[in-house]
């Protein structure tokens, strides 16, 4: 497991801590999961890349507020999973900036030519001011990528 702590500009929040796990992390309890992926969006096949595939956590406190799986192919890191709480009291862009900055230093750090991310629940320009740029296929649907060194 790897720590990486994110001091905050606020005096009265708690820092940011990322933690990087594989699949014999310890699991993410199930009440976190159901506020991360709220409704139908915590499925059979998304429980089970989030038990099995390397993920990273972020922290708020002890409160879990984002959340994200990877896994690295020949040319490119994936990201099936991401998910934050707009509700945590750290600031929804500052713990979503976290993440995507974990997921971005992961795919630099596995030599990925860039980063395919399915979109979370959030302002399109925010992610595109961090360079990502939504797809739009038709049969497939959308995800966003973003171009790596």
């Amino acid at each position: 497991m790897t720590t990486i702590s994110r001091a905050s500009f606020e005096t009265d929040i708690a820092p940011l801590d990322i933690d990087v796990q594989g699949p014999d992390g310890a699991p993410v309890p199930d009440g976190d999961l159901r506020r991360l992926f709220p409704g139908t969006s915590l499925t059979e096949r998304r429980l089970e890349r989030l038990r099995d595939w390397p993920r990273i956590v972020v922290r708020c406190g002890t409160r879990i507020v984002a959340l994200a799986t990877c896994k690295k192919t020949d040319v490119e890191l994936r990201v099936p999973d991401l998910a934050f709480d707009p509700d945590c009291g750290c600031g929804h862009h500052e713990v979503l900036g976290a993440l995507l900055d974990a997921v971005e230093l992961a795919g630099l750090a596995g030599g990925c030519q860039r980063i395919i991310v399915m979109p979370p629940h959030v302002s399109p320009a925010f992610l595109e001011r961090r360079g990502y740029t939504a797809i739009r296929e038709r049969c497939a649907g959308g995800w966003l990528e973003k171009p790596l060194g």
